[in-house]
């Protein structure tokens, strides 16, 4: 595994390098976040919800 190194610029960091698979697991994380926000804000907007089952029936499944 690579060790994780911050570049600087004038004492300000600019850039990171970082391991490929921590990156693969930090994107893993954020696309997870990003699903249980969109899946909270569809919960909040929805107001009729339909059972599984109903649903498969209904669509024939």
């Amino acid at each position: 595994m690579i060790e994780t190194q911050v570049i600087k610029e004038n004492d300000q960091p600019v850039a990171v390098i970082l391991d490929y698979n921590e990156y693969q697991r930090l994107k893993e994380i954020e696309q997870n976040q990003l699903d249980y926000i969109s899946g909270h804000e569809i919960k909040k907007t929805n107001k009729k919800w339909i059972r599984h089952e109903d649903l498969k029936k209904e669509l024939g499944l």
